[in-house]
């Protein structure tokens, strides 16, 4: 049975360049399955891209989506790893106008999502006692933005519980890293005004937005490094600081 490597989120943008970069560094060792919620013309175009790969569609923020992205991997081979890249980021809502709906909406897709995919792929991979779980954070997490208090808090959250399942998987053959990029051109940063780009380039210690591509190598780092675990990587050029 094939080593599969899930990558949530994985149709385009970031998600896109991992999904690639795994299939790459890991010479195509690693069969890599690439989900998606919304675009499967985008989906297909990267599994073009990946020999050997497949796709699967789920809702991950229901426990029906999740179940059937684990099925889909477990009918193709061994979950060695999870990248838990699927996210949203609006609605946008300053922190005196949150609305409990929005609240419901983003910490289903990211936090809830990745927590329970965390804890159903674990359990397969531990019966080989081998795995890493990849979450995808923010800069957000640490770092004010008005409009994204129910996003960073999702995003800190999950570097929590990146910490915690670290902890208690690391017995067991398992390891759970995050990775927290900062702005990176994607269809999603695209639309940012000129004006608001500028700005925020300007928290940025090296001027600039980042790449998918840095993103997805400091994955594979994520991945392949044997004493890396329970930490988050910040991938922002200096955001942070």
């Amino acid at each position: 049975m094939a080593d599969i490597a899930v990558v949530t989120g994985g149709s385009g943008g970031i998600g896109a360049a991992i999904a690639k970069m795994i299939h790459a560094k890991s010479d195509g060792q690693l069969t890599v399955c690439i989900h998606y919620n919304g675009n499967e013309a985008a989906a297909k175009a990267v599994a073009a891209e990946i020999p050997g790969s497949f796709i699967v569609k789920a809702d991950l923020s229901t426990g029906e989506g999740r179940k059937a992205l684990l099925d889909a991997v477990l009918a193709k081979g061994t979950p060695f790893c999870l990248i838990n890249n699927a996210g949203i980021d609006k609605p946008h809502e300053p922190a005196l106008m949150v609305d409990e709906a929005s609240f419901d909406k983003i910490i289903n897709t990211n936090l809830r999502a990745p927590l329970f995919l965390m804890r159903d792929f674990a359990k397969e991979m531990a019966r080989n006692e081998a795995g890493v779980i990849v979450n995808i954070s923010s800069v957000l997490a640490r770092k004010a933005v008005i409009g994204s208090a129910l996003y960073r808090a999702s995003k800190a959250a999950l570097e929590a519980l990146t910490m915690q399942f670290a902890a208690e998987l690391g017995p067991k053959g398992l390891r759970v890293v995050a990775v927290a990029p900062g702005f990176i051109e994607t269809a999603m940063t695209a639309g940012i005004p000129e004006d608001q780009r500028a700005g925020i380039k300007k928290d940025v210690a090296l001027g600039a937005f980042g790449s998918p591509d840095a993103v997805a190598e400091t994955v594979w780092h994520a991945v392949e490094n044997q004493y890396l675990n329970g930490a988050v990587i910040a991938v922002d050029g200096g955001m942070h600081l």
